[in-house]
């Protein structure tokens, strides 16, 4: 009986010991499918939220100021200069998005002084080992501020005049630009792109810094072309050249003749040991036709000194000449002389705090020497 028994229960287990291990080969087929997907799914950049997270990256900086005139009864102002975020998004390790998002003085719209604006968005494409493409909206290769402006990246509460009133920083225009690293430190760019709109009413030309059209509706009838070639092949110095043609910043205003316009800007700076040495020169050049003389040739040379004393803290001097047109049918340029000192001290790394001293000096008749002297105090951060 017993005999009978045993033998049943081995005959009845074969098909489920044959069922079980028809199973796991089943399984096993399955998870070798799954997985088959899910490197499909990553390949294609669609295997869910935690892949396209990788590819986002979010930054911004921004700034606070307090200004004080010791010369002047009121006007003193404190203001919520910047708040910047950045967004870009990696399509493949050859094609990236890059944009920048700016609220100016706190509050933008109708009646308010601050303004909501769109500085950078464009498409980066790495053409070869060597070479990139940039299509889309992007900041002019010019000047020093104009493309790294991060408070924490340089000394002053304000930036300096000459990056605002001969180069008008920031300063963005759509295009494309075309960028190669020949190596030792050497790099060029060229781009073809937007141009400024200096026309006011009545054919009298506008400040170089007001004729930016910020790629708003812009005037498109005429554009420019910039070329920059830099050298930072030695440890601590960085130079670089600027030439940009402007074709008419008038932008063919009906019954004008045409007005060029050529922009030559240069600089140099050198760190060593804690100590930094920055020259710059900046210089424009309009045809006679701009219809006031004295806009025809404007210009700004800037000198700086600074010491970091410790890793937190660094103080600096400046001095800024400035002799460019405030617009209009002044037949007169304004010529200054800011004289500037102060200290920056980083909280960590990337956050600063500012404070600064400008004498302001004016060449030109009619100007109060003391009116626009100032105390500075001032936050920036970036991250």
């Amino acid at each position: 009986m017993f005999k009978r028994t045993v033998l049943a229960m081995a005959i009845s287990a074969v098909p489920f010991a044959a069922q079980a291990e028809q199973s796991a080969e089943d399984l096993q087929k399955q998870i070798d499918i799954l997985a088959q997907e899910i490197e499909s799914l990553k390949e294609n950049g669609t295997s869910g939220s935690s892949n396209v997270l990788d590819k986002l990256s979010i930054g911004g900086y921004g700034e606070i100021h307090y200004n004080n005139y010791t010369e002047r009864d009121n006007n003193d102002q404190i203001d919520a200069h910047r708040y910047v975020l950045y967004f870009g998004y990696d399509y493949n390790d050859k094609v990236r998005f890059f944009s920048e998002f700016e609220l100016e003085h706190s509050l933008a719209g109708e009646g308010k002084p601050g303004e909501v604006e769109l500085e950078q968005a464009y498409i980066e494409i790495d053409t070869t080992a060597n070479t990139k493409l940039r299509l889309g909206q992007f900041l002019v290769p010019v000047g020093i501020l104009n493309e790294t402006h991060e408070p924490d990246t340089f000394y002053g509460v304000e930036r300096n005049n000459l990056e605002s009133k001969i180069v008008p920083a920031t300063w963005w225009e759509a295009g494309a630009m075309f960028s190669q690293d020949l190596g030792g430190g050497l790099t060029y760019d060229i781009a073809g792109h937007s141009g400024l709109n200096m026309f006011k009413a009545g054919g009298t030309p506008n400040k170089i810094r007001s004729g930016r059209q910020k790629v708003a509706e812009a005037n498109g009838n005429k554009g420019a072309m910039t070329g920059r070639v830099r050298y930072a092949g030695i440890p601590g110095l960085d130079m670089a050249a600027s030439v940009q043609y402007q074709q008419d910043v008038f932008q063919a205003a009906q019954g004008f003749d045409t007005v060029s316009g050529v922009l030559v800007e240069a600089h140099a700076r050198y760190s060593i040991a804690g100590a930094t040495f920055t020259i710059q020169h900046a210089e424009w050049e309009f045809d006679e036709e701009i219809g006031v003389e004295a806009a025809e040739e404007q210009s700004g040379l800037m000198a700086e000194v600074s010491y970091k004393l410790t890793e937190k803290f660094g103080v600096f001097a400046r001095h800024t000449e400035l002799d460019w047109n405030d617009g209009g049918a002044d037949l007169e340029n304004t010529e200054r002389t800011d004289s500037t000192a102060g200290v920056n001290y980083w909280i960590v790394p990337r956050v600063a705090l500012k404070a600064d001293y400008t004498d302001v000096h004016y060449d030109t008749d009619g100007k109060d020497n003391d009116a626009d002297d100032n105390v500075s105090i001032g936050i920036g951060w970036s991250f």
